[in-house]
């Protein structure tokens, strides 16, 4: 079977153009997930895709980086792909996803090539740290430094949201609990503690 795992980082993202790439390679089941670039650990529908696969499947992604934050987790995911006996494809690159002739030729260039893409990905992810950082200290200079929209929030562009926060508002103030609030809304529990301790009049 090919199974195949779909990311972005936010909820404003689509995944329509990765889910149209996987197809054409054939994929036959999905896993998607909407979060930001936390530890391949914490992406639950990963976690649910990676143990899904058994010998003989394929497991697709449309680039590398969706498959760990970081070199070591990029690295730590395919070998386990490998004990698993399941092929991994990137469809983003024509190489990772064709035999090359001879297998042992086959199985160097590729390993090689996981390995060479897993250090850029987090050399860019670094950089674009750097980047991020190095803008937010100039527009704090500025004083033009606004921060991170606020998703759920009672001035939420997304009408939904607002619906949300204020559905967790009023079950803080009920006393139900964190863990609780979250799986009835859809949300993290750091989404939950984030409204929480923003409110104007701290929730008990």
């Amino acid at each position: 079977m090919k199974v195949a795992y779909a990311r972005v980082s936010s909820e404003e993202q689509n995944l329509d153009r990765q889910l149209t790439n996987l197809k054409k390679f054939g994929a036959e089941k999905f896993f998607t997930e909407k979060k930001s670039g936390a530890s391949a650990a914490n992406r639950e529908e990963f976690q649910k895709a990676i143990e899904y696969v058994r010998s003989g499947d394929i497991f697709m992604v449309e680039a590398i980086d969706r498959l760990g934050r970081n070199y070591d987790e990029i690295i730590q995911t395919v070998n386990f792909l490998k004990e698993k006996e399941v092929q991994l494809i990137i469809t983003s690159l024509p190489i990772m996803a064709e035999a090359i002739g001879n297998p042992l030729l086959d199985k160097f260039i590729k390993d090689l090539i996981v390995q060479i893409l897993a250090m850029i990905a987090e050399q860019e992810r670094a950089e674009s740290k750097r980047r991020q950082e190095q803008g937010i200290k100039l527009a704090k200079k500025r004083g033009v430094y606004k921060g991170r929209p606020t998703l759920y929030s009672p001035t939420s562009a997304d009408p939904q949201k607002r619906v949300v926060y204020d559905r967790v508002i009023n079950m803080l103030k009920a006393g139900d609990s964190i863990t609780e609030i979250a799986k009835t809304n859809g949300i993290t529990r750091q989404t939950v503690y984030r409204i929480k301790n923003s409110t104007v009049n701290p929730v008990p």
